[in-house]
């Protein structure tokens, strides 16, 4: 398994956000402060708040936070760790369980919780009264008061790795459904054109069997890590010279690239249905055919593909069925899962030309 997709894996068997870095954090100091802030209500009312006991909770809410996070950061180095089989005691070979990692979490956090009030007490104590002492009650009832809170975050970290699945698994099926789904017509298509080309032109007849067989190797292999753009292009680019075989001069299409494609990773399947579409419902339906350009650069930063085809606005219209929008939907969705949200796809139509632009920050690494 290649180290991206063992990444992924990990990622998807484990609950808890990555507080290593600074987006998870945020979002659990944030509600570390909310928490804060609801404790100094109920304790002082409204009418009459008392800002510096708000300061006082929330010192010792955001020291439990952060120490809980740096545990729970370094649990998760070492629960995500691969496991290797052991002669000695075969119960270290089996992966932890989910509930086992949430209680491993869970104990933590009370650590973390009993660290904090420990030392807040003895500090508590030796300024008031010069004793080094801490009060078990008062620090049992701080682990009660915490245990209730931390229950319910976890709960709620829970929950969204369970809908974080169910969408995975959604665009996986959706994914498989466009890698199987294969046009019936390209393919009779593309034998029968196969079987006129057979006994006048053997050497074409067999480049496009090395072009059908290379888009159909590519479309049903696994790339669930991503394929280089290279590769996209390449079974782009077999594409339409199985389709040319069939549109002749009808079809013309031009390539314009200007960035190193074999360092850029991408979804696969995220241009050959584009061009797929701009062929069948752009080119295909006019009498005299129509023009495919396909433009690859990159600015500030950002990678931009642009598909642009023409339309023959007194063709018959040829359906851009739900199949359609259905495919852009879940493009669209998949760009976004695998770009991390720094991804678009956009589309116009403009002067009798129909254009589609993806848009996206590569990934580092």
């Amino acid at each position: 398994m290649s180290d991206s997709r063992q990444k992924l894996a990990e990622f998807n068997d484990y609950f808890i956000p990555n507080l290593c870095r600074g987006e998870g954090l945020f979002g659990l100091l944030l509600m570390a402060a909310l928490m804060s802030l609801m404790i100094a209500l109920i304790l002082s009312g409204l009418e009459h708040f008392d800002f510096v006991l708000l300061g006082k909770i929330a010192l010792e809410v955001f020291w439990i936070t952060l120490l809980s996070a740096l545990f729970l950061c370094c649990a998760r180095h070492y629960l995500t760790a691969p496991r290797r089989p052991s002669s000695a005691d075969s119960a270290f070979s089996q992966p932890l369980s989910l509930a086992h990692i949430a209680i491993i979490n869970y104990v933590l956090v009370l650590l973390a919780t009993a660290i904090c009030a420990w030392l807040a007490e003895v500090w508590h104590g030796f300024s008031t009264t010069g004793d080094w002492r801490a009060d078990p009650l008062t620090i049992a009832d701080t682990l009660l008061i915490a245990a209730i809170p931390a229950g319910a975050v976890l709960r709620f970290f829970y929950l969204q790795h369970r809908m974080r699945q169910q969408q995975s698994a959604n665009l996986e099926a959706r994914f498989d459904a466009l890698q199987a789904r294969i046009r019936p017509h390209f393919l009779f298509n593309s034998m029968n054109s196969l079987a006129s080309l057979i006994r006048v032109d053997a050497d074409k007849a067999e480049k496009t069997v090395e072009n059908l067989c290379g888009l159909f190797r590519y479309a049903l292999h696994d790339t669930s890590g991503g394929v280089s753009l290279q590769q996209e292009v390449q079974a782009c680019q077999q594409y339409l010279d199985i389709e040319a075989l069939r549109l002749e001069e009808r079809l013309k299409s031009e390539w314009i690239i200007s960035v190193d494609m074999g360092k850029i990773r991408v979804p696969a399947l995220i241009l050959q249905p584009l061009v797929e579409n701009a062929v069948f419902h752009g080119i295909q339906p006019a009498r005299d055919g129509g023009y495919l350009r396909v433009s690859i650069g990159e600015q500030d930063g950002w990678v931009c593909i642009e598909v642009v085809n023409s339309m023959d606005i007194a063709a018959p219209k040829t359906a851009r069925v739900a199949g359609n929008n259905l495919a852009l939907t879940n493009l669209r969705h998949r760009l976004d899962a695998f770009f991390q949200g720094r991804a678009e796809l956009q589309q116009q139509i403009i002067n009798s030309e129909y254009r589609t632009r993806i848009l996206f920050k590569p990934l580092e690494g």
